[in-house]
């Protein structure tokens, strides 16, 4: 277990199996929670928790993980210094994608957790957690829109985001939102349509995210008089 701290948003005691908002606690052995962004103000967000992680009970510790963690460390960034969370908090049966009915019931959570950590950018990990926050289209497409702008619109997230989050749109830089592919070995080695690896545009992605949430940093800075060096 890492020393970094998890943080129940609902009050449910940390490890606790009492959640029984939709029939995955039926299945699960550990609640998910969420971490904290820490000094990097970044939250990477993700699909659900694996077969690790449901043991567990700490997201993002298989080898997708793993790898995400390599892609911060690049950076300066210890895995202790950026948040993770996932679009539902347990683990879906033989690691399927979570349904309408599970994301529907956790969504809100993940909404109240951004609240309360108030991340400077949101790394989308794969397609689930990306539609979940900028609507239906290839992860490419979103991908591309993101270097042309990483300010989330909030109409096209899901409609148990949306309300949840709209106190976010008030801050000067708004909600900034970097998608990029799973980091699983069957995506990292395929090939995106403009015939780049995922692997590259991945590493390119989390770079954007770092850079993001350096700019967001010195807005907050500036806004509240600070003098940057």
């Amino acid at each position: 277990m890492s020393q970094q701290t998890l943080f129940p948003i609902d009050d449910t005691p940390l490890g606790s199996p009492s959640c029984h908002d939709c029939k995955l606690c039926q299945v699960r052995t550990k609640i998910v929670f969420p971490t904290h962004p820490a000094a990097s103000g970044i939250l990477a967000i993700g699909e659900a928790p694996g077969a690790e992680e449901d043991v567990t009970g700490e997201g993002f510790i298989g080898k997708a993980g793993k790898k995400l963690d390599s892609l911060m460390a690049a950076h300066g960034i210890a895995r202790s210094q950026y948040g993770r969370a996932n679009v539902v908090r347990c683990r879906p049966p033989g690691n399927r994608k979570p349904d309408t009915e599970e994301k529907e019931a956790c969504l809100p959570k993940l909404a109240a957790a951004i609240l309360k950590f108030e991340p400077r950018v949101l790394l989308l990990v794969g397609g689930t957690a990306v539609e979940a926050f900028l609507g239906k289209g290839l992860v490419f497409d979103h991908v591309m829109q993101s270097r042309r702008s990483p300010v989330c619109d909030l109409g096209k997230a899901h409609k148990a985001l949306r309300n949840g989050l709209r106190p976010l749109l008030n801050r000067q830089e708004g909600l900034l939102c970097v998608p990029m592919p799973h980091t699983s070995g069957l995506a990292w080695n395929r090939y995106a349509k403009d015939g780049s690896r995922w692997s590259e545009i991945g590493a390119e992605q989390v770079a954007l995210a770092v850079h993001q949430a350096k700019i967001a940093y010195d807005i907050n800075r500036t806004s509240r008089g600070e003098k940057l060096l």
